[in-house]
């Protein structure tokens, strides 16, 4: 399994849109997507702009067919311009 972490801060005012766009994404995920077991925003306590997807995938193939899929693309055209900077993802291996 590979684990990945992606933080992605919003701009001030655009929570509520982001975690829409992101609740249709996760939808879709979890109908489609076999090899991805975990697919989970959370949201920082201490800065509300701050938010961290989990994910976890089955393998590289799965992280491919994830990000291939025309539901990501579209959700990342819609987030793009809610976010401050370019998201920081980190892949890890899961224990």
């Amino acid at each position: 399994m590979i684990a990945v972490i992606a933080v992605m801060t919003v701009k001030d005012g655009s929570g509520a849109e982001f975690e829409a766009v992101v609740a249709e994404l996760a939808a879709q995920v979890r109908a489609n997507e076999e090899g991805t077991p975990l697919f989970q925003l959370t949201r920082s306590k201490a800065d509300p702009n701050i938010y961290k997807f989990m994910e976890l995938y089955r393998d590289g193939d799965a992280i491919k067919a994830h990000a291939s899929t025309e539901y990501f693309t579209a959700a990342f055209k819609a987030m793009a311009p809610l976010l401050v900077g370019e998201p920081q993802i980190e892949y890890l291996d899961a224990l």
